[in-house]
């Protein structure tokens, strides 16, 4: 599928570490999505209801970043992307989730992953 719903950079904040004392604060974090879906019926209509909704899609984000704590990132990313794929009618979901404070002490701006998953795998 070439169609994409991009929205990069959602900052949001989760308590998520391998330790405990990480874990105890909520910390930045950027996410990215890519969601892929047939785009031509929205171009054609040029109505919302037949593309995905940005803001929907943010909250989606926010509501799994913040559900509890996470020990790894890993996590984050695949549980944003299983419900992205609930909630929306994309066939793949491309979930980046970056930490700026996971190697910031050696002048890295940020560590992270991307996963890929998809409504029929």
């Amino acid at each position: 599928m070439r169609d994409k719903v991009l929205v990069p950079g959602i900052p949001v904040r989760a308590r998520v570490g391998c330790t405990e004392e990480e874990r105890r604060t909520a910390q930045d974090i950027l996410v990215d999505i890519e969601l892929r879906c047939d785009l031509a019926r929205a171009a054609q209509s040029d109505a919302i209801e037949h593309t995905i909704d940005y803001v929907g899609a943010r909250d989606v984000v926010e509501s799994v970043a913040s559900a509890r704590p996470y020990a790894l990132i890993e996590t984050i990313a695949d549980r944003v992307a299983s419900s992205l794929l609930a909630s929306f009618p994309a066939e793949t979901a491309v979930v980046r989730v970056r930490k700026p404070s996971a190697l910031a002490e050696f002048g890295v701006s940020w560590a992270g992953v991307e996963i890929e998953r998809s409504r029929n795998a």
